[in-house]
């Protein structure tokens, strides 16, 4: 084929030699070219490839790469046997079973369990288990008298019998007792599927010494016809009662002669042992190898699939089909695989083609797929072939950067500096644009309605009129990269760039506002006419007549740019972004758009859907097709991809249950959490974790989970985490719900819940806040009686005061006041009844200006005592000193004061009352003797207090003391009220001496430490 491009190669350089007509040759040399690449193709084998692989490693969790038999319980984990030990897995992580009595990493061989939870553990030196519940294990060899039994495969027959395949032979436990067929030999370790019934009440099993059959009570050996095909290594019989057995060389069918006996028929010549056998409900029969990988017999044949294609280990141990027929593979050295029927399946895993740098891919109207690549050349898949149809002279390492299709079915393809090529459906014909640099690539190619020719350019969009690359070109958008063109309703041309959207119309482009991002990286118009913009913002976007519009919705892909889109034929459009290909309703877009909707459910798939990656890429156009059958096509960075029935027919799971547990530490292991309808939180425990889970094992991660804690959370928290804590809780009753859903499917009617109860403290309930309200209320109450007690104390202070002002004025004032108006009566009476008795009047007016100057110093007292507020329970010492200060006397006078013993704190009214009488002592010594010196002793004794005010003056006679005085009376009065003894001494020239003597037990004595109140407060 090279040989022939570079000859045309040779002939274009002579292609205008005058006078030779070369294209009758050139069209020859084509047909040729074509039809050796023909003969080269290969034939599209997508059988085995369809199937979306996933493997786990011990790196993944897996306890041990040697899994030697798999199954599944009946919550949906698979169960593994390893050497190991047995663990689980739930699709998305793998927990040892904790069984008492087998030992940590004890190797187990094989395993059954049965519906009513009975557990049959073959042990790999220690017979068979039994575990039933919470009963102790058993050892069902030991007990028989069966040591260091290493146990290869279980069968529970129709009869209930469980046959047991062991290295000594074979065994059958029925009724409580163990019965061995040693006669028929041991079973060797490649011999995995030991068992099959025959569908009449016998059994099939195989030793290493053949194929034997039980019938009735006994068992005789079958020997195989076609000696070639090797001895029997395994027997299995599959959903559709169909009878295989594997040998060393091949596989062989026994079909039942109405007469008896069977008819072999050989389906398969395979250079290696079978291992394994299970069959699918399509009817697939699937064959592990002890070195030939993993074999697959179906209608149309036998296909496999080796280390070669992919597989991790060509050494299968065990094979299973799960519920969902998802096939489980377990290699001796590889670990766990799963091969399910994926939504999407890589063209790049195509058996004998290599894989891909893919650049575009085009569905044109002849039912032929174009696949463009970088640097690879140009293929072509018509009718399931696949054919190189590089345009001859195209440099080797031309990259491919757009395809596009005429009205007349030819095909335009522009390369990176190359120009474009056209092909017409026998040749091509190369045009260069005069632009071609390393710099330069055509990125975009249209051809309009009328036929005009769009190339668009990193440096502009250039446009023919006549539909042909040629001298007559008209350029717009000069120097802007061309991304991506889309032909508009009204025939205008909607272009993207790396800095923005425009519209061409009549010669004219036209800039579109409103973009969320300047770089466009795909246009697309839906069914229903609205025209969606992708930008390296993420998301897609809305174009309304000349305005784009931004598009926002409450899921993950606002943030992915979407590089490609296209619809399929029911109303879905499929984004192509670089964390996968996600797909969504055309109609819930428009309700996004039309603000019908907030929230968007769309649905996403990623390398565990079939893609061996997950970015599709977009640089190239088209960056995805969809071809007349149906079938859409991405570029992805690892090739092609394509859908398949599974992604057009996902299985809708609307009644997914999930599992609800829950714990109340630390411990996040699913696997430990608590299980019940109901939580009791203690008050110091506030923090909770629910656990919540679906088995799925085909595609966990498009699990979707909602789930709220009614009375806290204010709408449903969507998450495809498997857990949700809630930090410290309030006290109160709450409900947990948890929902789940297949990504893209709507929330379904089933609710999983539990009541969650979390209690108060003492001081939170009820009956504590009552408590705490009748406390407050009593002290309310006392606080209020203190109030009044208090307000009454202070008005009765008043009224005292009152009352002692009142007692004051009468005994001094007014008693002296009385008195004067008595004596002026007198001396009135004197003038009336004698005027010459002057000297009697003028002695009766001295006693009332005498009268009248003591009312003037009682009444200096009483102000004096209203107006001092110094203390209230003062030192008698201080009050003292305090009213001898009072007193003015001329520096002819001096007032001496003297304090003996330790000072007593007295009551304010006995201070009051003492105090009173020293100063009438002072003052009537000031008036009437004419001292020198005044002296007040200030003496505390043991059980009393003495005062006296001694002074050095004339005396008192005895006339003067009685007449015109009241002083001396007022003394004994207050005296007598605090339960002393006032005493008088006077003599002439000697001077008076004024003393009270009161004993300690007449008088209030106050503790330091405390006030004094007035007593009949009662407070």
């Amino acid at each position: 084929m090279y040989h022939s491009i570079s000859f045309l190669r040779c002939l274009s350089r002579s292609w205008a030699t005058p006078g030779i007509s070369w294209w009758p040759l050139f069209l020859l040399l084509v047909a040729i070219v074509g039809n050796s690449s023909s003969v080269q193709a290969e034939r599209m084998d997508l059988r085995l490839s369809k199937y979306q692989k996933q493997n786990w490693q011990v790196e993944d969790g897996l306890p041990e790469n040697n899994v030697r038999m798999i199954a599944q319980r009946p919550d949906g984990r698979l169960l593994l046997a390893t050497s190991s030990g047995l663990s689980s897995f739930d699709g998305l992580r793998f927990q040892p079973l904790p069984l008492s009595g087998v030992a940590d990493g004890e190797a187990v061989n094989a395993f059954l369990e049965e519906q009513d939870g009975t557990l049959w553990i073959g042990t790999d030196g220690r017979g068979v288990l039994q575990s039933k519940g919470s009963n102790p294990l058993v050892n069902i060899s030991e007990q028989a008298g069966r040591m260091n039994e290493r146990i290869r495969n279980f069968h529970r027959d129709t009869s209930g019998a469980l046959w047991i395949a062991t290295q000594n032979g074979i065994e059958r436990y029925r009724n409580g007792k163990l019965e061995n067929f040693d006669e028929a030999g041991m079973i060797s370790g490649d011999i995995t599927t030991p068992f099959a019934e025959d569908g009449q009440g016998g059994v099939f099993f195989i030793t290493s010494k053949g194929l034997f059959h039980w019938t009735g009570d006994r068992w005789k050996p079958y020997v195989l016809r076609d000696s070639a095909m090797g001895r029997p290594v395994a027997v299995y019989r599959d959903p559709q009662q169909r009878l295989w057995v594997g040998t060393t060389k091949g596989v062989v069918r026994l079909v039942p002669r109405q007469s008896g006996g069977y008819d072999e028929v050989v389906r398969a010549h395979i250079p290696s042992p079978v291992t394994a056998m299970v069959g699918d409900s399509q009817g697939n029969l699937w064959i592990g190898t002890g070195q030939g990988g993993v074999w697959r017999i179906d209608e149309q044949g036998v296909d496999s699939w080796t280390s070669r294609d992919g597989l991790p280990d060509d050494s299968i141990c065990s094979m299973f089909i799960d519920s969902a027929q998802d096939l489980w593979i377990g290699t001796q050295t590889g670990g766990l695989s799963r091969w399910r029927e994926g939504a999407f399946a890589s063209y790049a895993e195509v058996k004998r083609f290599p894989a891909m740098n893919a650049a575009n891919a085009f569905a044109d109207s002849h039912g032929n797929l174009w696949l463009g690549t970088w640097g690879q050349g140009l293929f072509r898949i018509h009718n399931g072939q696949l054919v190189n149809v590089t345009p001859p002279g195209m440099p080797p390492a031309t990259a491919i950067r757009t395809l596009a299709e005429n009205q007349r079915g030819q095909i335009w393809i522009g390369t990176w500096f190359d120009g474009v090529y056209r092909y017409d459906g026998t040749a091509y014909r190369h045009y260069l644009l005069g632009t071609e640099s390393p710099g330069n690539a055509v990125s975009s190619i249209l051809v309009d309605r009328s036929g005009g020719l769009w190339i668009g350019t990193y440096i502009g969009l250039l446009y023919f009129a006549s539909g042909e690359p040629q001298a007559r070109r008209s350029l717009f958008l000069d120097s802007k990269l061309i991304t991506c063109m889309i032909e508009d309703r009204d025939g205008s041309l909607l272009v993207g760039t790396s800095t923005g959207l425009y519209r061409v119309r009549n010669g004219q482009s036209l800039p579109l506002p409103g973009l969320p991002n300047p770089h466009v990286l795909s246009i697309t118009r839906d069914s229903l006419g609205y025209t969606w913009i992708g930008t390296k913002t993420g998301g897609l976007a809305l174009l309304r007549e000349d305005r784009v519009e931004t598009i926002a919705w409450k899921n993950g892909l606002s943030m992915l740019p979407v590089h490609t889109a296209i619809e399929d034929g029911d109303g879905d459009l499929w984004l192509g972004t670089i964390r996968g290909i996600v797909r969504v309703k055309v109609s819930a877009l428009h309700d996004i758009a039309d603000g019908r909707e907030s929230s968007l459910t769309p649905i996403f798939f990623g390398r565990e859907d079939g893609m061996r990656s997950s970015e599709c890429v977009g640089t190239s156009l088209p960056a995805s097709t969809r071809t007349s059958d149906g079938t859409l096509w991405f570029v992805t960075a690892k090739g092609f991809v394509h859908t398949t029935d599974v992604a057009e027919k996902l299985t809708r799971m609307s009644s997914i249950v999930p599992s609800l547990g829950w714990t109340l530490t630390d411990d996040m292991d699913p696997a430990h959490a608590s299980i019940g309808d109901r939580i009791e939180m203690a008050p110091s425990q506030p923090d909770v974790t629910f656990h919540f889970n679906v088995i799925d094992l085909s595609n966990p991660s498009q699990i979707e989970f909602r789930y709220r804690l009614a009375s806290y959370d204010t709408d449903w928290i969507v998450s495809r985490a498997r857990s949700a804590r809630y930090r410290r809780l309030p006290p109160g009753s709450y409900r947990f719900d948890v929902q789940a859903r297949q990504s893209g499917e709507p929330w379904g009617p089933v609710v999983t819940g539990l009541q969650v109860t979390q209690r108060r403290h003492f001081y939170q309930t009820w009956y504590a806040y009552l408590g705490v309200l009748l406390l407050i209320g009593l002290m309310i109450v006392q606080a209020f009686r203190q109030r009044v007690q208090l307000v009454k104390g202070q008005i009765g202070v008043i009224i005292e005061e009152r009352n002692r002002i009142a007692r004051e004025c009468h005994d001094t004032l007014m008693a002296g006041l009385a008195a004067v108006s008595w004596q002026l009566e007198a001396t009135s009476k004197i003038f009336s009844n004698s005027p010459s008795a002057v000297p009697r009047a003028a002695n009766s007016c001295e006693v009332a200006r005498s009268m009248v100057s003591h009312c003037q110093a009682e009444a200096r007292r009483i102000i004096w005592d209203l107006r001092d507020t110094a203390e209230i329970t003062g030192m008698l010492s201080r009050a003292l000193l305090r009213a001898i200060a009072t007193h003015d006397p001329d520096d002819s006078i001096r007032i001496a004061f003297h304090v003996e013993g330790d000072e007593v704190p007295l009551a304010p009214g006995d201070v009051h009352h003492i105090v009173c009488i020293a100063q009438e002592a002072i003052s009537n010594a000031l008036r009437h003797a004419s001292p020198s010196l005044i002296e007040v002793y200030l003496r505390y004794e043991t059980a009393s207090l003495n005062l006296s005010i001694r002074d050095n003056g004339c005396g008192l006679s005895g006339g003067a003391s009685k007449v015109g005085h009241f002083g001396i009376p007022v003394m004994e009065e207050r005296a007598r009220k605090i339960g002393g003894v006032l005493r008088l001494q006077s003599s002439r020239d000697e001077g008076t001496e004024v003393s009270v003597n009161i004993s300690f037990n007449a008088l209030q004595i106050v503790h330091p430490t405390q006030a004094y109140v007035v007593p009949w407060i009662g407070v």
